[in-house]
């Protein structure tokens, strides 16, 4: 890796102020640290409808496996493509309900494609492709002869599910022109296993102003009729039902809160979800009548309920539960609710649950009166009368949420002795639509004023010394670094920027199209028709500002956020004559995966907070 880096002394500030810590970052660098993974649209293993085989993803490829034996079969040979690595391999398998073929996409040419194979792998039909990335054109191709018809173009993230019938697959299409999407049905031939016709539009979003998806997922009914699909009509997340041959949507759930994952039963009578309903910083599994009705809380258990999966009665629901300390548990719930959810299994505890400090929801108003809420994490033995030094970690997307479920450097940052805040600015997911567009022309504005009263916060509040006050992010976390120490000098003694952008128009022209598509749409026009919205978020011009020492680091091969961002912006800090150490780390994308290059990132974190907030001087 390469390094600019200022030589600083490894202490915590609970060691120097004479306290014990529990914590190790191997705790914290553990796989049981990340809480688990929520459900993705296509499992990377999936069991045959026979029983018999299984399919999974390895190296890259489809292979199918029986389960009485043998060796498994490679079904798939294309290399990893160019562009993007994070799609760049074949992913996602789903075996058709007949169990003859396996739909998957591949990423082998730079951009997604999606297939239907065999499961011995003789016969491969492409379905859909485009040439942008992480995108899908509807083609049907008879692959030998190496020819095919267009059905539609120019797509992004397809979200291909089959029907429980196995003879159509809904996927969504994002264009430049619809970039929020259109929901679509193709037949499929289940004998040739190819497209049996064009798709059906069984819905057109509205173009979200923030360039947001407003397509998020769908469910098939049983009997293959209706599709259940998480829309945006109301400017919250909510479940609407469309006959899947097409027709009007109806509203299934109203009300604010973020209602996502729809799941029917096998009767058909019931869907399950996930919301935040009661409290934005939580998810519970939900259950509405399939029919129309009032929804109701199937649980009362803390923390993140979710990956609800029916019985095959409809009688009962699983579901994962994860606590704010990491613990997880596996529970079965009665759909009658008669009963408090039974323990299915033994809870896997954590050692965050021992360490003395439970999280917190904290609710402030920024500048212009808008309600923020964040997660506070105090240390351990907190005592009333001493200000601590604080960390503030603002999260990326900028659609991400911070929620009560464990977050393992946060528990770290406050076993070490700091006051941790982790607020949802302006443009979080999980308060609805409007909230979530606040920041629409404004990267850099009204985010910036947010941190500002979170910081206010924590002063106010007695827990914080004003003077010993940090800011960390990655990804959008580290463009509101960036942004933050530029224009709150006097602010923050101490930064840590991890692939951020600090030059809007700059991102646009290294990005994938993708991801150039939606901020050029949030930021309101290209760089050439809205200079103010691009001036209000390139930092570079403001570097003469920066007063606090920065830590810099960025993966060599991140294509989310190009290293020409962190290049540009170390420059510049340079020739400003700022202080500033700069890591980067080979074969890298967008964040660490790497365990050295994740020790090593942490280390020097944690190392660069303790130099210069003085930890020692707590009073």
């Amino acid at each position: 890796m390469k390094k600019l880096f200022i030589a600083f002394l490894f202490l915590s500030p609970a060691l120097l102020a004479g306290q014990t810590t529990t914590l190790t970052l191997d705790d914290i660098l553990s796989p049981a640290a990340a809480g688990g993974g929520r459900r993705g649209n296509g499992a990377e293993s999936l069991r045959s409808p026979d029983g018999k085989h299984i399919a999974y993803i390895n190296q890259g490829n489809v292979w199918v496996s029986s389960l009485s034996g043998g060796d498994a079969v490679q079904i798939t040979h294309d290399a990893k493509g160019p562009g993007d690595p994070r799609g760049a391999t074949d992913h996602h398998p789903q075996w058709n309900p007949n169990g003859k073929w396996i739909l998957y996409e591949s990423g082998s040419k730079g951009y997604n494609e999606l297939y239907a194979v065999s499961e011995d792998g003789t016969a491969r039909t492409l379905i859909a492709a485009t040439e942008i990335y992480h995108g899908a054109d509807a083609i049907a191709v008879n692959v030998a002869q190496d020819r095919g018809d267009a059905v539609s173009s120019d797509r992004f993230d397809p979200h291909p599910l089959w029907s429980p019938d196995g003879t159509r697959i809904s996927y969504t299409e994002r264009s430049r022109e619809h970039f929020s999407g259109k929901l679509k049905v193709l037949p499929f031939d289940q004998q040739k296993g190819a497209a049996a016709g064009e798709a059906l539009d069984l819905y057109v979003a509205k173009n979200d102003p923030g360039g947001a998806w407003a397509i998020n997922t769908a469910a098939w009914s049983p009997d293959s009729s209706t599709l259940a699909v998480v829309l945006q009509e109301t400017h919250w997340d909510k479940i609407w039902l469309i006959p899947s041959k097409g027709g009007k949507p109806k509203e299934l759930t109203f009300g604010t809160g973020e209602d996502e994952q729809p799941i029917y039963s096998p009767d058909g009578r019931w869907i399950a979800f996930e919301s935040n309903r009661g409290l934005a910083e939580q998810r519970h599994v939900w259950l509405v009548p399939a029919g129309g009705g009032e929804p109701h809380r199937l649980t009362n258990l803390d923390g993140i309920e979710a990956e609800p999966q029916w019985s095959t009665d409809s009688k009962s629901i699983t579901f994962t539960q994860r606590t704010t300390l990491g613990a997880t548990a596996h529970y079965v719930a009665s759909v009658e609710g008669k009963q408090a959810p039974q323990l299915a299994g033994e809870v896997r505890h954590s050692k965050f649950e021992n360490i003395g400090i439970t999280p917190e929801v904290v609710h402030y108003k920024s500048k212009d009166g808008l309600a923020i809420a964040g997660i506070l994490y105090k240390p351990a033995g907190y005592k009333n009368d001493v200000r601590y030094p604080a960390v503030i970690l603002a999260h990326g997307g900028p659609e991400g949420q911070v929620m009560l479920s464990v977050a393992a450097w946060s528990l770290y940052l406050a076993d070490q002795g700091y006051v941790v805040l982790e607020p949802n600015f302006r443009g979080s997911t999980g308060y609805g639509e409007r909230f979530r567009n606040a920041n629409v022309e404004d990267s850099g504005g009204g985010e910036i004023d947010d941190i500002a009263a979170s910081v206010k916060y924590l002063v106010d509040t007695g827990l914080a010394d004003a003077k010993r006050v940090g800011i960390s992010g990655g990804s959008h976390g580290g463009t509101v670094v960036a942004n933050a120490v530029a224009k709150l000098p006097d602010t923050f003694a101490v930064g840590i920027e991890k692939f951020g952008v600090v030059d809007r128009a700059l991102f646009l022209r290294y990005t994938n199209r993708n991801s150039a598509i939606r901020w050029e749409t949030k930021m309101g026009g290209p760089p050439d028709k809205k200079p103010a919205v691009y001036r209000k978020a390139n930092v570079l011009p403001d570097v003469a500002h920066i007063k606090a020492p920065l830590l810099i680091l960025h993966g060599e091969e991140d294509p989310q956020v190009p290293p020409q961002e962190s290049q540009e912006f170390t420059a510049a800090l340079k020739q400003a004559g700022k202080t500033f150490s700069y890591t980067t780390y080979p074969n890298e994308g967008h964040g660490f995966q790497q365990l050295e290059h994740r020790r090593d990132a942490d280390e020097r974190e944690l190392a660069f907070l303790n130099r210069y907030l003085m930890p020692n001087s707590a009073q």
